[in-house]
């Protein structure tokens, strides 16, 4: 009993750590200021069909290539491929400049 109570514990802190619960505890309910102030100005503004607006931003972060360590005295080295990191976020603005709504996803271009 002890072991699955633990096992809950443990998982309910992992999801509770997670970017898209991280992005909403910060940005939901405030302002659309704080977006402008921290993230400056979005990538792409649609106009919802509820009247609200949705900000997109984007970021790109270059991972180069590195030499993975194997453990062993080798002559071939293991190197691991470069690729660009991209980063969405997404918000739902209400008329009155309140954010309702975030959305993060990530995703790999080689």
């Amino acid at each position: 009993m002890i072991k699955y109570l633990f096992l809950l514990s443990l998982l309910a802190l992992l999801f509770s750590c997670s970017a898209p619960t991280k992005l909403s505890h910060k940005y939901e309910g405030k302002g659309v200021e704080l977006l402008y102030k921290e993230m400056g100005s979005p990538k792409n503004i649609f106009e919802m069909d509820n009247g609200n607006r949705l900000f997109e931003y984007e970021k790109e972060t270059f991972i180069k290539e590195t030499e993975i360590g194997t453990g062993r005295g080798t002559l071939d080295k293991r190197i691991s491929p470069s690729f660009i990191k991209v980063e969405m976020y997404r918000f739902e603005i209400d008329k009155k400049g309140i954010i309702v709504r975030s959305a993060y996803q990530k995703r790999i271009d080689q």
